[in-house]
């Protein structure tokens, strides 16, 4: 049960860090690092890159959210009345 409650806020605080990598990415005018030509142009496909990763630490965060205290509470109920 611990280890899904800590890979649920690994994945909101990666998915936190990957939009504003993406913001980062797309504002025009900053030297951007790990990039192979113009350092100051906005670069949309990294800022898309780093976007998809988010969508993908958000879906991660779904899929393993911890339940509700109601939702535990009604399977301990429903595995007394078995």
């Amino acid at each position: 049960m611990n280890n899904k409650r800590t890979l649920f806020w690994g994945a909101i605080v990666a998915a936190i860090i990957c939009i504003g990598v993406s913001i980062y990415y797309i504002v025009p005018g900053y030297n951007h690092i790990l990039v192979t030509h113009d350092a100051t142009h906005s670069h949309p496909t990294h800022a898309f890159a780093f976007f998809a990763l988010a969508v993908i630490c958000v879906i991660v965060a779904l899929v393993t959210r911890p339940r509700s205290a109601s939702a535990i509470q009604a399977a301990t109920q429903e595995e007394k009345r078995a």
